[in-house]
């Protein structure tokens, strides 16, 4: 059982995530936390409601209160403005780092021993921020985004080749947006080109149907696999946005990686070999990154 799980920000992802984390896994207390207080009390109490099916033991407290996710084992960070339609993920840097600067602080006054992980986007460059911001270890800030794309590609990969996604080889690394590097074992002569487009742009995809809003469910999993092997010292491996200390010649940036995660959190970074293609891509990335970050910090 792990002893104390904090959501900032109760939005759809959160909420979600809040869900199936009760649906599978034993939790002391789960805190619930929104500027917008009544809603942060209004999910806790819906999912205080599925108690008599669920049956967990869990607390559940909905707040605005920062002092409430205080020795959190475990935070959540998926505060923010989401995307809309039209709306690059830079777009959304302006407000979302200084609403994730401010989140960092509190966190790291009333749990500085927490694993932070980071679904708001854009997601490595606020995965870096809330990492600087709190001075945390690099092991104990993590980036969800490439985990979700690699289940993207699982996905594309599995309705176009027929074979179940778990017996797919493929991997999504780099950044979270269209920049991205799709990783995958071509046997069936696919157009390659047609399913990394696809993996690329599957969240704007989203995004452009449903107008107003942004992926929920896929995000929210993908986190909460995240979370049970960091609760369960799983040591499995999983792409994630971490801190690079010179992996494919980059520093001081946070990119997507496969990584050893476990209790420690994202405890190794396993470094993929690159083709030259790949590492020129990165390395381009890795200096855009930089400089959007030197303008923020």
């Amino acid at each position: 059982m792990i002893r104390k799980v904090s959501i900032i920000g109760v939005g759809g992802v959160g909420s979600n995530l809040a869900f199936n984390l009760l649906s599978n896994l034993e939790i002391e207390q789960l805190i619930l936390l929104d500027i917008k207080q009544d809603q942060a009390k209004a999910v806790a109490y819906d999912l205080e409601d599925t108690r008599g099916v669920l049956d967990f033991s869990t607390q559940i407290k909905g707040t605005k209160h920062y002092s409430q996710i205080k020795d959190s084992d475990i935070v959540i960070f998926s505060a923010g403005v989401a995307r809309r339609e039209g709306m690059s993920r830079l777009d959304l840097l302006r407000i979302n780092a200084e609403i994730a600067k401010k989140s960092a602080d509190n966190i790291k006054r009333y749990s500085p021993k927490a694993t932070i992980i980071v679904v708001t986007n854009p997601l490595d460059i606020i995965t870096y921020l809330i990492l600087k911001q709190t001075g945390f270890s690099a092991k104990k800030v993590i980036g969800m985004g490439s985990s979700l794309d690699t289940s993207r590609l699982l996905n594309i990969l599995a309705k176009e080749t027929g074979v179940a996604a778990s017996s797919q080889q493929a991997i999504v690394f780099g950044p979270h947006n269209k920049e991205m590097v799709v990783d995958f074992a071509n046997r069936q002569k696919l157009e390659t080109k047609k399913i990394r487009k696809a993996v690329q742009f599957r969240g704007a995809e989203i995004v452009k149907l449903f107008k107003n809003k942004s992926a929920v469910f896929g995000p929210s999993l993908v986190c909460s696999e995240l979370i049970k092997a960091i609760a369960y010292n799983k040591n499995q491996i999983i792409p994630v946005s971490v801190l690079l200390k010179g992996e494919y010649g980059l520093k001081d940036v946070c990119l997507g990686t496969p990584c050893l995660i476990n209790k420690a959190g994202a405890d190794k970074v396993i470094e993929k070999k690159l083709n030259k293609t790949q590492e020129k891509k990165l390395k381009q990335i890795g200096f855009a990154l930089r400089k959007t970050l030197k303008k923020l910090t």
